[in-house]
């Protein structure tokens, strides 16, 4: 049931609606990705993390970039990132990893995925899906009956997907209409406006993104950003950097997460993700937190020196006109995936 093409035969999962029905699919794409059979390749590249690398660096463009450095390459790239996911999110999937047997394992992260914000919790609606394992990890669940969930998803595959099946019956009675692939290129940030809003926002967002670009401000971003502001998210209020200790819950479940990770038969290493270089404008703190973005690094670091894992900052990769707001970069047009499939060829070859 588990490899089943029934199960994981829903035609596209880049769905819209309710949040509770995003995280459903978002999952559903994860595991299918997992435990429905992916063609062979002799180097396997799985990434981990949220909307921040789910969108420019989705698995066809990351290919492409790498063929082009190293066409004789066998690479398949297998994107396991979720909206919304938090490390607690990410400590689940990676319980996932020995089913897909990667050789390389790039843990994707922000300062902002090791805290509990308005933007999610430590774990979600899309980690909870999956989670799987004998023991509690790094959040003991709510209550005795979660626990017992837990153990028979981890003991019965048929009832770990219960959800999905459930889904995927009623997808085929009565498929939304709205859902869809998302595209693998973008003509340009118009078009990108335009599958994201439709019209006539998409228009009105691509005028004053042009705006922008000719007087690529912090100002004018600002402006751009604001009639979207809820879409966007103009701002993710994080707690004050001091706060954030080895101690604090969300950099005790990335040492389990690294811990996991060191331990595989994989090479693994912890990607800092791009920031909006706009944010240096920002003197006051009206769209991040000062101080937050060094003081989660520096932890990161020090948790993944503990285990040995690599980390490559990648916050000063990308450009302002890469960025679709001050968290995510737009997708193929950002050119993310170039540096990375670097990064990827940099590691394999090692």
């Amino acid at each position: 049931m588990s490899e089943s093409s029934w199960l994981w035969g829903k035609a596209h999962v880049w769905v819209k609606g309710a949040k509770e029905r995003i995280f459903l699919w978002q999952a559903y794409d994860v595991a299918r990705k997992i435990y429905h059979p992916r063609r062979p390749a002799a180097v396997r590249v799985a990434l981990l993390g949220n909307s921040r690398i789910l969108i420019p660096a989705r698995e066809s463009l990351v290919e492409e970039a790498l063929h082009r450095r190293a066409p004789g390459l066998d690479v398949r790239v297998d994107n396991l990132a979720m909206f919304g996911a938090r490390i607690g999110d990410l400590e689940i999937v990676s319980r996932h990893l020995d089913a897909l047997q990667p050789t390389l394992v790039i843990l994707a992260l922000s300062g902002n995925d090791l805290v509990p914000t308005s933007w999610g919790a430590l774990v979600n609606p899309t980690g909870e899906l999956l989670d799987i394992g004998w023991g509690d990890g790094p959040f003991p669940p709510p209550s005795v009956g979660a626990r017992i969930d837990r153990w028979a998803r981890t003991l019965w595959p048929l009832y770990r997907f219960r959800r999905f099946a459930r889904a995927v019956i009623a997808d085929r009675l009565s498929p939304d209409p709205g859902d869809t692939d998302f595209p693998d290129h973008f003509a340009s940030h118009g078009a990108y406006f335009d599958f994201a809003f439709g019209q006539p926002v998409g228009a009105k967002t691509a005028s004053a993104y042009a705006a922008w670009q000719r007087e690529q401000t912090l100002a004018r971003f600002v402006a751009y950003l604001e009639p979207n502001s809820k879409a966007f998210g103009m701002f993710e209020a994080v707690p004050d950097p001091a706060s954030l200790t080895l101690d604090s819950p969300g950099v005790l479940a990335l040492d389990r997460l690294l811990a996991r990770l060191a331990a595989g038969p994989w090479a693994s290493l912890v990607l800092l993700m791009p920031e909006n270089p706009l944010l240096d404008a920002d003197r006051d703190g009206t769209y991040h937190r000062l101080g937050f973005s060094e003081r989660s690094a520096a932890l990161i670091r020090q948790v993944a020196a503990h285990h040995g894992v690599r980390v490559v900052d990648a916050r000063r990769w990308m450009p302002a006109d890469a960025f679709v707001d001050f968290q995510h970069l737009f997708p193929d047009l950002s050119g993310f995936q170039n540096p990375l499939a670097e990064e990827i060829l940099r590691v394999s070859s090692s």
